[in-house]
């Protein structure tokens, strides 16, 4: 049975509300992108200053201890980013047994709620770059606190924001054996070489937490626009049909209104 217009155009009505909502969702998640990428240049900054006083100072990297260390998993801190959650959640399920693990982002850490990981912290992903320094830091205090617990290596689980990448584990502490640093002139120094060495050790790995805290937030949002931009796809391909409908049953509708009108007339005398 063909549907009535008046309701064919309420759920025309709906969709068009459908549609401003998707709209604002991307283009809000298209900002905080745009925000992070601009962020990560500060960031990366910073993280290279940082690495350039340890070479001055001619610090090689500590040697990670046995084990299966510490994992910081940057998942999404809402729905609406398609299957971007799920595929962290499900690669955080694949983690080497006794690892002790921190999950930053509220849906990413009910979605792992009960499945027998060593959940030692858990924040939500920050709104807005921002605040990804303060997370960080928070981060930072907490990986130092823990090390000795869970002896290892520190890696981080996280997606890319470039369409079909994988979700990926890299290690961030300790560094890369290739980037040890050259012999340099050591620097003149006011601080006790100890705890100067420390203090930018420690700052080395906050550095690195910044930049990977503010690439996940930058997956998330990318994820998000994509799947907004399917969204929107898919409710113009509905309104076309919802108008199709529409047209087809208003000619109905007219069609049987003129039946109607001239089955009632009299026949002439």
């Amino acid at each position: 049975m063909t549907q009535r217009p008046e309701d064919i155009q309420r759920r025309l009505s709906g969709i068009e509300d459908l549609t401003e909502v998707v709209g604002a969702l991307r283009a809000i998640a298209s900002g905080h992108v745009a925000g992070a990428r601009g962020a990560l240049a500060a960031i990366l900054a910073y993280e290279s200053q940082v690495g350039a006083a340890l070479d001055r100072l001619a610090v090689a990297g500590p040697v990670a201890a046995e084990g299966p260390g510490l994992v910081v998993v940057i998942g999404a801190a809402q729905g609406f980013c398609g299957g971007y959650p799920a595929r962290v959640a499900e690669a955080a399920q694949a983690l080497a047994p006794g690892a002790g693990v921190l999950v930053v982002g509220q849906r990413t850490v009910a979605m792992l709620d009960g499945v027998g990981l060593t959940v030692l912290f858990t924040a939500d992903l920050p709104a807005s770059p921002a605040q990804v320094p303060d997370l960080a830091s928070r981060l930072t205090d907490r990986l130092l606190a823990e090390a000795p617990r869970f002896p290892g290596p520190i890696r981080t689980l996280s997606g890319q924001d470039s369409p079909g990448q994988p979700v990926q584990l890299r290690r961030i502490w300790p560094p890369d054996p290739s980037d040890q640093p050259q012999a340099v002139a050591a620097p003149l120094t006011t601080l006790p070489r100890a705890g100067l060495v420390e203090a930018l050790l420690a700052e080395r790995l906050f550095a690195t937490l910044a930049r990977t805290v503010m690439e996940g937030l930058r997956a998330e949002n990318q994820a998000r626009v994509e799947a907004m931009a399917r969204a929107s796809s898919n409710l113009k391909d509905r309104r076309a049909e919802m108008q199709h409908l529409f047209r087809q049953a208003r000619q109905e509708q007219m069609t049987t209104e003129l039946i109607e009108l001239t089955a009632g007339q009299e026949p002439l005398a």
